[in-house]
């Protein structure tokens, strides 16, 4: 009994502990950055929209990770993954709550963990591959836990309502009963490092001639793997988590390097990358931004009305807090976009901005596209920017037009005015023919006309305007959805149906069942 509870407390164990609880607290949402990281890479390549710069943090990370877990295992998920900490919580809360739990057989177990290969092939075919909108947003539980780490997530009615929510908590029964059941069974992202980490150079050794009747690796290996047939543990389920080292009562599970130096250099050398990418990404963005304001600067005039020159300031909530930017201007052109504060966390708050305010500056607009992976986050950026331009004052065009008067000397041009031309009598033409004005695609007569589509919430109603068979307005007149969420969605729907002039448009990602209730009231409005 004294050599169980020594094990219990030693350096190791402990170690391990504070470093789940600190990235728990640091680092809550590094596992979902992690798969995010490498959809967003592979989702680039296969569309032929890879850019090196805006994927510079996505880029540093993945790569380290790989490359980490190709040699040392899966040291990610066993210290740094703030689900899996989250599971082995409710698996200790289990154990203090005497749960009678179920006995799985070796075979079944396997089958079941086969699972998790299935759920990554499916996500890499149907959602990035094909972009089929599944569990995205609050619909999905890796989101939801990113946001209940901050106090705010509970106040929110629409993540604790969430369907993402549900499914947390039937992970988190799960876990009170299976250690590590999401690990085991259901994770896309413990999936990919299980194949990567087949070829790891580190590996814990186990002399099965030396061995006793015990079996007690077996029976407290957090990933549930039969150590006691094995004298090289080799199985890609394995977490590097060191419970068979530690508890073995004949000291006769080891590994080299020692597991204390081996966790030292995989945690360090995965938290140092992190910070890295972090610094990296930043860099990439600055250089984006004065190259697209350099090219702007070439095109003196040409953005002239569009905006008075200043500096302006707007907030907006994005993932776990409020958003707040600076936007300037000069000769009439977005130059820059300055983030002034956020509450979001620095990991999706960096990938949307490394991409969200370049594009808003190269469009001169913030109707640019969210990224994937950081949504809230791009959608924080892209509102508090809408908000800061709604402050700037449009100028007014001179009343009598300038020219400016270059000489060879080389001096500063002094502005002209252009002399009026003398009238001049023209000939009254003959009278022609008015010119037809070809009809729209909408088979309607001109008016308005109004429909019904099922939002989140509940209905959603609007008027469709349509003038010569164009849809030339559309008004939302009620709606029941969250504002936070409905906003999102209503001003891009209502641009991309009058863009098209039909409702086969693509839907807004993170407020997928707003944005087809819109299109559905629009449809009801149209008659098809």
């Amino acid at each position: 009994m004294k050599k169980k509870l020594f094990h219990k407390i030693t350096a190791l164990t402990l170690t391990r502990r504070i470093i789940q609880i600190a990235s728990l607290i640091l680092f809550p949402g590094l596992f979902l950055y992690s798969f995010s990281a490498i959809k967003s890479i592979y989702v680039a390549l296969i569309t032929g929209t890879f850019n090196g710069p805006a994927l510079t943090g996505q880029l540093v990370f993945t790569a380290s990770l790989l490359i980490i877990t190709a040699i040392m295992g899966r040291f990610f998920c066993g210290f740094l993954c703030a689900f899996g900490t989250m599971g082995d919580f409710f698996w200790y809360l289990g154990t203090k709550l005497k749960l009678k739990r179920p006995k799985i057989g070796s075979r079944f177990d396997r089958l079941l963990k086969k699972l998790k290969y299935v759920l990554l092939i499916f996500v890499v075919l149907v959602i990035w591959t094909l972009g089929v909108s599944i569990l995205e947003g609050t619909a999905n539980p890796w989101t939801v836990f990113g946001m209940l780490t901050k106090f705010g997530g509970w106040t929110d009615m629409d993540t604790v309502l969430s369907l993402g929510m549900l499914l947390l908590l039937f992970i988190i029964a799960g876990s009170l009963y299976i250690e590590r059941f999401f690990c085991r069974y259901l994770c896309p992202l413990g999936a990919v490092l299980a194949i990567v980490s087949k070829t790891r150079l580190f590996k814990i050794r186990k002399p099965r001639a030396k061995c006793g009747p015990c079996r007690a690796c077996t029976k407290h290996c957090t990933m549930g793997i039969p150590l006691y047939r094995t004298n090289v543990v080799k199985s890609a389920e394995c977490i590097d988590c060191m419970s068979c080292v530690e508890i073995c009562p004949r000291d006769n599970v080891r590994a080299n390097p020692k597991p204390a130096f081996a966790t030292a250099v995989a945690v360090v050398a995965l938290t140092g990358m992190y910070f890295e990418g972090n610094i990296a990404s930043n860099q990439a963005t600055e250089r984006q931004i004065a190259a697209i304001a350099a090219s702007l600067s070439t095109k003196q005039g040409a953005y002239a009305g569009a905006y008075s020159d200043g500096t302006y300031t707007g907030s907006a909530d994005g993932y776990h807090g409020t958003t707040s930017v600076s936007v300037t201007v000069t000769e009439g052109a977005i130059m820059d976009i300055h983030v002034v504060s956020t509450g979001d966390d620095t990991l999706f708050f960096n990938q949307a901005k490394a991409q969200v305010i370049p594009a808003i500056i190269a469009a001169q607009s913030a109707e640019v596209d969210t990224v994937s992976g950081a949504t809230f986050s791009s959608f924080g950026i892209i509102n508090a920017v809408k908000n800061a331009l709604s402050s700037v004052p449009q100028q007014q065009p001179e009343s009598d037009p300038v020219s400016f008067a270059v000489d060879s000397s080389g001096e500063t041009p002094m502005p002209q005015l252009t002399p009026s031309p003398s009238p001049v009598v023209m000939p009254t033409p003959s009278p022609s023919p008015t010119p037809t004005i070809q009809p729209g695609p909408i088979s309607l007569a001109d008016g308005d006309y109004s429909g019904t589509g099922r939002g989140h919430k509940g209905n959603i109603d609007v008027t469709v305007t349509i003038v010569n068979g164009f849809i030339t307005k559309i008004n939302i007149d009620q709606y029941r959805d969250t504002k936070k969420y409905f906003s999102r969605a209503e001003g891009k729907m209502i641009d991309r149906v009058l863009g098209a002039q039909g409702v086969n448009v693509d839907t807004v990602s993170g407020a997928t069942h707003s944005s087809e209730g819109i299109l559905e009231a629009i449809a009801d409005a149209l008659g098809l």
